[in-house]
């Protein structure tokens, strides 16, 4: 054969001109070329891992022969298996931190402080840890050691509201059950018994604004202009920041807290100053009074808190509706004022158990008969 490029005469089976060195064989196609597979390194189970980019996504294969390898490999080229995510290497405290610093101005001051507690002492030593890479049962599991399980579901509620707002999935853990708290209050007749104990204290205004309803926030933001035509105007509360200072907001606390509560009290009318704050005293300062007006009525110790949990329970004595309790309380749940706010008394639990045992015509209680 010839050279077409200088025409001289070459063995027919040249793939180059010996002369000019030009190639003067094409090169035979392939039909079905063989797939070409990332080399695999082995660990020390024995198997084999490998890395390959799909759709500009980098993926990790894991397989226990060389064959399980290369039919995984060909599944995700082939659109087969799902691709994973590449693992965020943001470190959990990098998430959390901007997620707090976005909503320090949208969020109540109270809120924002409890976040910045959980910050600083939650998961401490997760926090360095890229959140693509944390075992988050593992993590709850440590952190459930040493707190309560209140405490461990409040930091997951700031982690689970951090990944939302950064839009990563939000792991599926297990929290441990918290369980079911037996809060103090007073009944319809401790409440009389408190209303003399705690009369004629620097802090019986607060007192008697929780007995209202009122929560202790809601109660230090109480002006004297607020009070109008017997009615109480809720609007806005006082709370600490995360600077643990006292600071005035507009808001409350939901959409139902801002309400017109009636004045129920007569003595509280006579505590109003002529303009300013209703209350006056630190936050403190009003737990402290509570409960030594407790202690020294021989009354359950009760928190400035729980006050507001015994005009709930005062409404249900005297029969109120519970979305009447919800309306005057500022709840936005009826599951809230049932499961946590009415709390039937026991003179009243008594008195249905009589209702019963006259019905049947049980007086007293039969006697054993002696061996």
């Amino acid at each position: 054969m010839k050279c077409k490029y200088c025409g001289s005469t070459i063995p027919d089976a040249s793939v180059f001109c010996m002369i000019c060195g030009e190639r003067v064989a094409r090169k035979k196609r392939v039909e079905n070329p063989p797939a070409r597979y990332p080399k695999p390194r082995t660990l020390s189970d024995g198997t084999l891992l490998g890395q390959l980019m799909v759709d500009g996504s980098r993926q990790t294969v894991k397989a226990a022969t060389e064959k399980e390898y290369h039919a995984k490999i060909d599944a995700l080229r082939a659109g087969v298996m799902e691709l994973k995510a590449h693992p965020d290497r943001r470190p959990l405290r990098t998430v959390l931190r901007s997620y707090i610093d976005k909503n320090d101005a949208v969020l109540s001051p109270a809120t924002i402080r409890g976040y910045e507690t959980i910050y600083d002492n939650r998961f401490r030593s997760y926090m360095d840890t890229p959140v693509g890479s944390i075992d988050y049962q593992a993590m709850i599991n440590e952190e459930a050691k040493s707190v309560s399980p209140k405490t461990v579901k409040n930091a997951w509620g700031l982690v689970s509201a951090a990944f939302r707002d950064a839009k990563l999935p939000v792991p599926d853990v297990n929290l441990p059950a918290i369980p079911e708290s037996d809060e103090d209050f007073l009944d319809h007749e401790q409440i009389q018994t408190f209303l003399k104990a705690i009369h004629g204290d620097c802090c019986e205004a607060a007192a008697l604004l929780m007995l209202h309803s009122l929560r202790l926030s809601e109660a230090l933001a109480v002006n004297a202009s607020d009070i109008k035509n017997n009615q109480i105007q809720v609007r806005g509360a006082i709370v600490h920041d995360k600077n643990h200072k006292l600071v005035e907001k507009k808001t409350n606390k939901n959409r139902t807290s801002a309400r017109t509560v009636p004045v129920m009290i007569p003595r509280l009318l006579e505590l109003i100053p002529a303009d300013g704050k209703v209350v006056t005293y630190h936050p403190t300062t009003i737990r402290t009074h509570v409960e030594d007006a407790c202690t020294r009525a021989g009354l359950p110790v009760c928190s400035p808190h729980d006050l507001r949990r015994s005009f709930a329970s005062l409404g249900y004595h005297l029969r109120w509706s519970e979305r009447a309790i919800m309306a005057i309380g500022g709840w936005n749940n009826l599951e809230t004022v049932h499961r946590i706010y009415v709390k039937l008394s026991q003179k009243d639990l008594s008195a249905d158990i009589k209702s019963m045992q006259n019905y049947y015509g049980f007086t007293t209680a039969p006697e054993k008969p002696s061996k």
